[in-house]
């Protein structure tokens, strides 16, 4: 590991964008992953992002309670992870903050799906993130082994909502499965 580790506290004066991410969302198959430390859903259908002009395929996403990012100093209940990598291997993800508020039905099937309960064969990742993409951009790492570095990271500043009873059910099933902040160092939010 060096000095560009994710994730970062994002100050007020980050520069916030308007352009330079389209998501590519939509219905995919829920198809639960294998990650230990987090709630994970492969992508087998055809979402994915473009971010700045490079086409990614989103390869899974994956969620943290409470959320990993901070806005100054405070965390979200919870964050989720869109993991995309393009072509020649770089990687991108966009990273959606979660806080409490009204029921969110696409999180309540990956739930269902976790405790084995009948869910939706698909999910609808257009119900998942909000539908202003304004974000803070910056380059740092992965937050899981193996910490990989060079990470695009776009984090979307409007946050989404989940449920108390759904903050609960993600409690149960990862307490407190966020890396703590790590220093910027050097860097520079884009």
């Amino acid at each position: 590991m060096t000095d560009r580790q994710s994730p970062v506290d994002i100050p007020p004066t980050a520069p916030i964008h308007r352009d330079g991410l389209q998501l590519r969302l939509g219905p995919i198959p829920l198809v639960l992953g294998q990650n230990p430390s987090a709630i994970q859903v492969d992508n087998t259908g055809e979402a994915g992002a473009i971010v700045d002009g490079q086409r990614y395929e989103l390869l899974q996403l994956h969620l943290h309670c409470p959320s990993e990012h901070t806005f100054g100093g405070v965390h979200a209940a919870m964050s989720l992870h869109l993991v995309n990598q393009s072509a020649d291997g770089m990687l991108a993800v966009a990273g959606v903050m979660f806080i409490e508020g009204a029921e969110n039905p696409a999180l309540g099937a990956i739930l269902d799906a976790v405790a084995g309960r009948e869910h939706p064969a698909g999910l609808d990742l257009d119900a998942l993130v909000p539908r202003d993409r304004a974000h803070i951009r910056y380059v740092g790492s992965l937050t899981s082994p193996p910490y990989s570095e060079g990470v695009l990271w776009r984090v979307l500043v409007r946050p989404s909502t989940l449920s108390t009873a759904q903050l609960e059910a993600l409690r149960l099933a990862h307490e407190s499965n966020a890396r703590p902040v790590q220093p910027m160092g050097e860097r520079t939010f884009e």
